[in-house]
C-alpha cells in the first residue's frame, strides 16, 4: 500500500553501502554468525542492546490497537486544537460546549498548568502507575474512555503517528486493530435474537444497514489514509519514514456488549474483510475477565464460527484469548478459553495466551498449535501491567520450547508508554534468547500475518525458501513473488536482514 522508501531508510542503506569491504565479501551465513557473536557480547549492556534492537529489522506488529497506540500528548494536543473539553476530576475528554462551573474546562486551558497537564498524561496512560491507588488492570482499561472523544476526525494523524514510529524502528508492516463502525453497528435494531439461525445472520449480512455502515467505514479509511499520506509527505521528494510502512486493518468486536449488539458488530467486521482488501481479518477485544465476556464466552466463540460460515471466502480470525490469570477470575474460567478459541471459533492466531498453563489439555493444545501453525501474539509489557504476569510465570518459554510460533507485539504502545523495540529488548533480557530466535520472531510476524499470497518459505519453522527463490534475485523468484503481497514483504525483510548484518559483520 505504501511503497515509497522513506528518507530514513535511504540514509540507512547509504550507510550500509559504506560498510567494511571484508564484510561485503563474507557469505550470508558468515555474516549472521558474526552478528550473532556480537549480539551475545552486548546482551548485558542495556544501552548497546537497545541501539542494536532499534535498528534490527522487525517483520511487523500484529497486535496493535490503533486507539491505544497513540500517546496521551498527541490526544491532548489534538483535543485542544479541536476545541474539546476535559473533566478536571477524571481527565476525560469531551465535546464542547464546556461547563467550567462544573469543572469541565477547555483542554487548551490546561497547557499553562504543568501539574494539571502531567496529571492528564498520567490519567490517559499507565505512566506513574506505581504512585496511584488503582491496579494496573483497572488503570489500563480506564484510559480508553478518557481519550476516546479526541479521536473523531483525527484518524489520519493517528495512522501517521504509528507508521512513523514503526518505520524508525525498521518495522514495515502493521496490522492495526480498529473499531471503525462498531458502535454504529451496535445501535442497529435488526431483530436478530441471540437464538439466531443461519438465515438470520445471512439476512443481516446482506441487509442495507450493514452495507451502509461498511461503506461509511471504507470512506473513513480512505480519508484517513489520504490524510496520513499528506502528513507524511509521501508524494514529495522528502517523504517521512512512515511512508514505507504497509498497513492493514483488523476490525474488532467488543466482547462486553450484549449479545444482540455483538451480532451486529460481527456482521460489520466480517463484511469489511469481505469487501475491502485493506481489512484482512477480525478480532475480539475488551477485558476477557468481564462478567459478560465470561458468561457469554461459549456463545461468542460459536457466533464467530457461524458468522464466518455466511461468507464464501475464508475470513481469518485472531482472538484475544487467555488474557487471564489465577485470582483475576475463578479457576474454572482458565481451563479452556484458548482451546475454544482455536477449536470452536477457528482462530488462526491467539492474542496474549497467558493462561495456557491452566488449560485442561495443555500438552495437547500446544501440540495442536504447533502442528497447525497457530501463532501467539506475545505482549510482555501489557501482560505485566494488566495481569502482573512476567518473567518465569509468563508462558513465553513454554511456547518457545513447544515449537509454537510466536511474534512480539506492543498491544497498546501509547497507553503502556513503550515501542516495539522495548518488547524485543524485554524478551532478550528476560529470556536470554538467541539471535536466531530473534530473527524467527521477526519473520513470524510476516509469515503468520493475514496478508494474501504464497509465502516465501516452504518450511516456516526453519524458514527454508521455496525452490523458486533459492536465488532471491533470479527472474524465477521475482515471478513467484510478483502476485504475492506476503512474499513481497518477506523478501524485503530478508534484504533488510542482509543489509543490517552487513553493517555489523566483522
Amino acid at each position: 500500500m505504501f511503497r515509497v522508501f522513506s528518507l530514513c531508510m535511504l540514509i540507512f542503506l547509504a550507510s550500509v553501502s559504506g560498510a567494511d569491504d571484508s564484510a561485503d565479501k563474507s557469505s550470508p551465513v558468515e555474516m549472521e554468525a558474526s552478528v550473532s557473536a556480537y549480539f551475545e557480547k552486548i546482551k548485558k549492556d542495556p544501552i548497546s542492546l537497545r541501539h542494536f534492537l532499534y535498528r534490527f529489522p522487525k517483520g511487523g506488529d500484529l497486535h496493535n490497537h490503533l486507539d491505544g497506540s497513540i500517546y496521551a500528548e498527541s490526544y491532548l494536543r489534538w483535543a485542544a486544537e479541536d476545541g474539546r473539553c476535559i473533566d478536571m476530576s477524571t481527565f476525560s475528554i469531551s465535546t464542547s460546549p464546556c461547563d467550567e462551573n462544573a469543572g469541565n474546562v477547555p483542554v487548551s486551558s490546561i497547557f499553562s498548568n504543568e501539574q494539571i497537564y502531567q496529571g492528564a498524561v498520567d490519567a490517559m496512560s499507565v505512566r506513574n502507575i506505581e504512585f496511584g491507588s488503582i491496579s494496573g488492570h483497572d488503570q489500563f482499561f480506564s484510559t480508553f474512555r478518557k481519550f476516546s472523544k479526541a479521536i473523531p476526525g483525527r484518524e489520519g494523524e493517528m495512522l501517521a503517528e504509528v507508521a512513523n514510529r514503526a518505520a524508525r524502528q525498521n518495522t514495515h508492516y502493521l496490522e492495526l486493530i480498529v473499531v471503525f463502525g462498531i458502535f454504529e453497528a451496535s445501535s442497529l435494531r435488526h431483530g436478530v435474537s441471540h437464538q439466531y439461525t443461519d438465515d438470520d445472520l445471512k439476512t443481516l449480512v446482506d441487509g442495507k444497514e450493514i452495507d451502509e455502515i461498511a461503506g461509511q467505514v471504507i470512506s473513513l479509511t480512505d480519508r484517513a489514509e489520504a490524510k496520513m499520506r499528506d502528513i507524511l509527505q509521501c508524494q514529495t521528494k522528502s517523504p517521512k519514514p512512515g511512508c514505507s510502512v504497509e498497513i492493514r486493518y483488523l476490525p474488532a468486536m467488543i466482547r462486553v456488549f450484549p449479545r444482540t449488539a455483538l451480532i451486529s458488530q460481527a456482521a460489520i467486521a466480517f463484511s469489511l474483510v469481505a469487501r475491502d482488501s485493506r481489512y484482512v481479518g477480525v478480532n475480539l477485544v475488551a477485558p476477557e475477565d468481564s462478567r459478560i465476556a465470561l458468561q457469554d464466552y461459549d456463545w461468542q466463540m460459536q457466533l464467530l464460527q457461524d458468522m464466518a460460515n455466511q461468507f464464501s471466502t475464508p475470513i481469518p480470525r485472531t482472538l484475544h484469548a487467555g488474557e487471564l490469570d489465577l485470582g483475576l477470575v475463578p479457576p474454572e474460567a482458565l481451563k479452556d478459553h484458548i482451546s475454544k478459541a482455536v477449536h470452536k471459533a477457528g482462530a488462526r492466531r491467539i492474542g496474549h495466551g497467558v493462561s495456557v498453563g491452566f488449560e485442561h489439555d495443555y500438552p495437547v493444545l500446544l501440540e495442536t498449535m504447533k502442528n497447525q501453525g497457530i501463532l501467539v501474539e506475545i505482549n510482555l509489557t501489557s501482560n505485566e501491567i494488566i495481569l502482573g504476569v512476567q518473567g518465569k510465570r509468563h508462558p513465553f518459554l513454554s511456547y518457545l520450547n513447544a515449537g509454537v510460533p510466536m511474534s512480539l507485539s506492543t498491544d497498546d504502545e501509547g497507553v503502556s508508554r513503550i515501542d516495539l523495540t522495548h518488547e524485543y529488548q524485554k524478551a532478550v533480557e528476560t529470556y536470554n534468547i538467541s539471535y536466531a530466535t530473534l530473527k524467527s520472531l521477526s519473520r513470524n510476524a510476516l509469515e503468520y500475518s493475514f496478508l494474501p499470497g504464497e509465502s516465501l518459505f516452504t518450511e516456516p519453522r526453519h524458514f527454508q525458501r521455496v525452490e523458486a527463490c533459492k536465488q532471491m534475485e533470479s527472474r524465477v523468484c521475482k515471478k513467484f513473488i510478483s502476485p504475492s503481497e506476503k512474499a513481497r514483504l518477506q523478501r524485503q525483510l530478508e534484504e533488510r536482514f542482509l543489509r543490517f548484518e552487513q553493517s555489523l559483520a566483522f
